[in-house]
């Protein structure tokens, strides 16, 4: 029996998703044929790597990515790591021959996306951007009756991603706070998925037309010991400046010529983890809100007379009577499901030796072209072309 083992390169906060993606359709995805076996989860924190691993029951532990990345034993590769390393491993994942899942965003800047994405097309592997918000069946769902002509021509999409995860001061210092680690704050570390729901729900964007983005809490408390995630723990007395955004927000012009607003903010009180969005159409209105996954409210002209109406989740949504337990109507999904649904549908794609298309590294460096141009519109205060960031 073939064996297709997998690895988990970073143990904190996100590997931990995608070690129960990978837990919850590893049975499912095993066949008689070959086998999908849970190998090896890697972190520098040894002692995390071994929690992470005794948990979601992966057999070994390591703390050298490379080695990782080099085991000929291991086949596939998930990059849950902070995002300056995400375009180094992945590359010497590609160049070791594996099949890789990368966090987003897939690099800092958009050249590296370029060049990684590049490297990808060059390779036999099989490769994918973590964009899971695309498997929430609702938003899957509102994208086949987007492009089915359900509510016209677009016209106008509100976007936005707020979380509160920043709002305290006290929070350390970390990564996330600085622009040669992060690239961005807000920006990318969740705007990067409001983005990619804009391009999968309304298509490509043409020009960032105005940016601006704000740093509201300017400097942070170094932590005594390692922390990870957005963990409170013991400060010292040592402050560090903070140079990536708290919130960001600009204009958008899609190629199809709807227009777009678009904000991130990580300094939102009271909204924990939350992406919205209004899409207006010329028959119709579709809303979304993700602290409410399991629905979404539309108003179509001449059928609900002004009004929206609830369309709960249905087995006929995508995802639903495939891969969860009870597709029955209105049936709830969560973070967990949705990100186990972009795992097993990387699974297939690995089983079949086949493109994995919803979510490729091309997905990932257009994401990156679009948080870039934010980035350059705000800074130098003028309209962004995305054919700028071209190479």
């Amino acid at each position: 029996m073939k064996q297709i083992n997998i690895a988990i390169i970073g143990a904190g906060m996100i590997g931990a998703a995608h070690a129960s993606g990978y837990r919850s359709h590893q049975a499912r995805l095993s066949t008689s044929q070959q086998q999908f076996v849970l190998h090896t989860v890697c972190d520098a924190r040894e002692s995390a790597a071994a929690e992470l691993a005794a948990v979601w029951g992966f057999a070994h532990v390591a703390t050298d990515w490379q080695a990782v990345v080099n085991d000929p034993e291991i086949q596939v590769i998930s990059i849950a790591l902070p995002n300056f390393l995400h375009a180094e491993v992945a590359a010497a994942a590609l160049k070791a021959g594996k099949h890789v899942l990368c966090e987003k965003p897939l690099a800092l800047t958009a050249k590296e996306a370029w060049d990684l994405t590049q490297l990808a097309q060059q390779s036999d592997s099989i490769c994918g951007s973590v964009f899971n918000y695309r498997r929430i069946p609702a938003v899957a769902q509102i994208k086949q009756w987007v492009d089915s002509g359900e509510i016209g021509n677009l016209q106008h999409l509100l976007i936005q991603y707020q979380c509160g995860y920043a709002a305290d001061p006290q929070l350390p210092y970390s990564w996330r706070y600085r622009q040669q680690t992060a690239g961005g704050g807000a920006l990318h570390d969740i705007g990067a998925h409001a983005i990619d729901i804009a391009r999968f729900i309304a298509g490509d964007v043409e020009t960032i037309n105005g940016a601006c983005s704000s740093i509201t809490i300017p400097q942070r408390f170094v932590a005594l010991g390692a922390n990870a995630g957005h963990n409170h723990v013991a400060l010292s007395n040592k402050r560090e400046t903070v140079d990536t955004d708290d919130i960001a927000s600009c204009v958008m012009r899609f190629t199809s010529g709807c227009q777009g607003l678009f904000s991130a903010s990580r300094v939102t009180v009271g909204m924990g983890n939350t992406l919205s969005f209004t899409l207006t159409g010329s028959t119709g209105t579709i809303q979304f809100n993700s602290e409410r996954p399991g629905e979404f409210q539309i108003s179509r002209f001449g059928r609900e007379n002004g009004a929206f109406v609830t369309v709960p989740n249905q087995p006929a949504f995508p995802y639903l009577s495939q891969w969860i337990p009870v597709p029955h109507d209105g049936v709830a999904i969560g973070y967990a499901e949705s990100f186990g649904f972009m795992i097993a549908e990387f699974m297939q794609a690995v089983s079949e030796n086949r493109p994995y298309r919803n979510g490729t590294f091309s997905d990932g460096f257009a994401v990156a072209q679009i948080l870039e141009a934010i980035q350059r519109a705000a800074e130098q205060q003028r309209p962004v072309a995305i054919r700028e960031l071209t190479f």
